[in-house]
Order: C-alpha cells, then sequence, then structure tokens
C-alpha cells in the first residue's frame, strides 16, 4: 500500500510540474522600443532595430519547447501627442544573424486609429529563429503619412505560443 502511495504522490508530482512548465512556456512575450523622431520623413520607409533575447534568455528553456509561433502582435505609441494614425504601414520583422522573418504587418492603417494597432500576424514556426542562441531583434519598417510634430517613443510586443517537448 506505501509502495503504491509513493506512486501515486510521484505521478501526480510529476504531471503538475510538467503542467506548471507547460503554462509557463506557451506565451512568451517579445517586446521591443523604438522612437520616431518629430520631423521624421512622410512617404518615405523607414526603420527601427530593438534588440531582445534568445528563447534561453527569455525563459532559460529553449530544449522543453518546440513549434514556436507568433500568435499576436501590436505596436503602441506610450509616449507622444500623436497616436498610430500617423502611420501609414507597419511590418515587424524578427531577425538572428542573417536569418531575417516577416512577423506581422498591417497597411493602410486609419487615420483615428487610437494608441494601439493590432497586427495582422503570419502564423509560422520560428523555431531556427528563436532556438538560435545569438541575439535576436526586432526590426520594425513602418511608413508614415505624415512627419510626427513631436517624437514619438513605440513599442512593439510580439506574443509567441509553443508546444511543451515531452
Amino acid at each position: 500500500m506505501k509502495n503504491l502511495t509513493f506512486i501515486f504522490v510521484a505521478a501526480a508530482t510529476l504531471t503538475s510540474c510538467s503542467t506548471v512548465s507547460s503554462v509557463l512556456q506557451n506565451n512568451l512575450p517579445f517586446n521591443s522600443n523604438f522612437v520616431v523622431t518629430q520631423g521624421s520623413p512622410a512617404q518615405t520607409q523607414l526603420s527601427a532595430v530593438g534588440t531582445g533575447a534568445s528563447l534561453n534568455q527569455i525563459v532559460g528553456v529553449s530544449n522543453n519547447v518546440k513549434e514556436i509561433r507568433p500568435s499576436t502582435a501590436t505596436v503602441s505609441v506610450t509616449s507622444g501627442a500623436q497616436g498610430m494614425g500617423v502611420f501609414k504601414s507597419v511590418h515587424v520583422y524578427l531577425t538572428s544573424g542573417q536569418k531575417e522573418i516577416l512577423i506581422a504587418s498591417r497597411d493602410q492603417i486609419a487615420d483615428n486609429i487610437g494608441t494601439s494597432l493590432s497586427l495582422d500576424v503570419r502564423s509560422q514556426i520560428v523555431d531556427d529563429v528563436m532556438k538560435s542562441g545569438s541575439s535576436i531583434q526586432q526590426r520594425v519598417v513602418y511608413v508614415l503619412k505624415s512627419a510626427p510634430t513631436t517624437d514619438m517613443n513605440v513599442k512593439s510586443s510580439i506574443t509567441f505560443t509553443s508546444l511543451p517537448i515531452q
């Protein structure tokens, strides 16, 4: 009877650890900040790069997850007098070494969109980039409708989902 109880407790402990690990690893945030300076030229393709961390640096468990995919992506103005309506288009790329992947984009942005914009996400597996071990960067390529009247601090956020390796 004691052996049966021990086996049950051991199995419950392992299952709960796996469940907690799965919950923690299922949503991986990746944020980057950049500044759109006052007077930036309109109708010109511009870009900004923000450095992030590899999956190992984000959660320390790259060997425990697979099928990492972007699930949501947003771009928000965190300070500045204008909202996202000043942008004509926004494209977010994930880069690592020589590899660059388009993660999300939005074209034809409405003038009155507000301070936050949800992007259209490309659902693709990005394990090779996220597990590369080298520094990962977000590159945001954008076109402005008009020159900003003040500096704008902008935050680009991507949430990735993954599956635990069993």
